[in-house]
């Protein structure tokens, strides 16, 4: 009585429906729960189209055999249930429940589930429409994907060349560019190469093919950040309304910048770096962890580490090592493995030329950061201008990321409500074609067919054709109008 198809079925009519709705979702199967060799429960999972973000969820039913109820054991399995779909990379399970389902709102709530609102819930039963009042619940099973990703302009060390009231003027441009093209946040870059590098590196190989023969010491040394500008650049960044951000690379850079930031950002050769982890813990502000030239036990160590001092927000970046990255060594899957493996945001650090090409895929593919370097003019010195892009292109990749999370939608498949029009008009479906009168018998090809309804009422799926084939009629049903449920018996 509290399931929403209260009619019996028998083997025959109920298999195929079972074969064809019971398992659209292939990463969550309905299950058995098996108690003593005894099959106790059934879990169904199915696609939820309730919601509208892009949130991966699903919904759950639970049906517990009558003399197994009032144990615990709906409510031990539902708990289960969420951890099962969770490693599944699953954010969110609904569940539907009749409002005088009191038995199973109590087991949903002690499992974790919060009741969010009440709907109404479809279903044919007979050849008839039936419509049921619902109760919503969710378990949030992990922090979604955000829908609107944050893109940082990366200013890295291209602000820098050499006199710093120059050097400034530069990066209010840059500052300006960045707030002008719809970037969330600028960021720069602090450190010093002495706390970077050992005394005596040498120069690098990747460096030197941009003509940068120096010693990376003294390559660095032309672009460090001064303490004293890092309130400057916060206060002209205030004043665009787009928010400051720096990379720290010493705990001392990292302590000259927490004054001025909402977030921090730890970058890929400094992701093993314990004081910057330790330091981040502390701050209690959100880190973004950038992952490039790191094995999985490399993240991971991070991970654990920072998690076991913070319960502030984290966020990998899947990046490259490579300047500029070649197309090959993007590996952009990698952001939603690592959202599913690691349970936390992911987004991508691009070091590729293209200025639209990995930005766009990424955002695609659900990354909640995007990160690009970007310059006022390529052929100004320093080690990043030639990878980095200019403003247009800037503004060019916000403006077709920002369109990506439009077309994104909703993460299952249904009918928009921008289609509902030609649904009705042009989706096929059974239409009288000759006048039929009560009593006359359907004939497929005769009086009915399956056709597009154009403003003529709608009628039932095709799939309904040989049901209806050698019936008689219950009512008078003009040319052109849609056969109903209930036309035929």
């Amino acid at each position: 009585s509290m399931s929403f198809d209260t009619i019996a079925h028998s083997f025959e009519t109920f298999y195929p429906k079972f074969l064809l709705d019971y398992f659209l979702l292939k990463d969550l199967p309905s299950l058995f729960a098996c108690y003593n060799g005894e099959k106790i429960a059934y879990i169904r999972f199915r696609p939820f189209i309730g919601s509208n973000d892009s949130t991966k969820c699903a919904e759950i039913s639970i049906n517990v055999v009558s003399h197994m109820r009032g144990k615990g054991i709906g409510q031990q399995l539902l708990r289960q249930m969420k951890e099962f779909a969770k490693q599944q990379g699953y954010e969110a399970i609904w569940a539907e429940i009749k409002p005088e389902n009191i038995a199973s709102k109590k087991a949903f709530l002690a499992a974790g589930y919060q009741y969010i609102t009440n709907a109404s819930h479809e279903i044919m039963q007979q050849g008839k429409q039936v419509i049921c009042d619902v109760e919503l619940y969710c378990a949030k099973l992990v922090k979604a994907i955000r829908k609107k990703t944050f893109i940082i302009a990366e200013a890295g060390s291209n602000w820098r060349l050499g006199d710093i009231n120059r050097d400034l003027q530069l990066a209010k441009t840059m500052i300006d560019a960045a707030k002008e093209a719809g970037c969330d946040a600028i960021k720069f870059q602090t450190f010093h190469p002495q706390s970077v590098y050992v005394s005596n590196p040498g120069t690098a190989v990747y460096m030197s093919r941009i003509g940068q023969s120096d010693d990376i010491i003294k390559t660095l040394s032309h672009v460090a950040m001064p303490h004293e500008a890092i309130s400057t650049l916060a206060h002209m960044c205030k004043k665009a309304r787009i928010e400051f951000m720096s990379t720290a690379f010493s705990p001392k850079d990292f302590k000259a910048i927490d004054p001025y930031v909402k977030r921090h950002k730890i970058a890929s050769y400094e992701l093993a770096h314990i004081h910057l982890l330790e330091l981040a813990a502390k701050s209690k502000k959100p880190l973004i962890l950038s992952t490039g030239a790191s094995s999985i036990a490399d993240i991971a160590w991070s991970v654990d580490y920072f998690r076991q001092r913070s319960k502030a927000n984290l966020t990998l970046m899947q990046c490259t090592a490579q300047y500029p990255a070649d197309p090959r060594s993007m590996h952009l899957r990698a952001i939603a493995w690592m959202h599913s493996y690691f349970q936390l945001p992911c987004g991508l650090s691009d070091h590729s030329l293209n200025p639209l090409t990995a930005p766009l895929a990424a955002a695609a593919l659900g990354a909640s950061v995007i990160e690009k370097h970007f310059t006022i003019d390529k052929r100004l010195p320093g080690p990043d201008q030639a990878y980095a892009i200019d403003p247009d292109q800037l503004k060019e990749m916000v403006s077709h990321i920002r369109e990506i999370e439009e077309m994104l939608g909703d993460s299952v498949k249904k009918i928009d409500t921008a289609e509902e029009e030609l649904f009705f008009f042009a989706k096929r479906a059974m239409q009288a074609i000759k006048p039929i009168a009560v009593g006359d018998v359907f004939r497929d090809g005769k009086n009915m067919a399956i056709l597009r309804p154009g403003n003529q009422k709608k009628g039932v799926h095709p799939k309904y054709v040989y049901e209806i084939n050698g019936k008689k009629a219950t009512r008078s049903i003009p040319v052109g109008d849609g056969i109903q449920f209930g036309d035929w018996k």
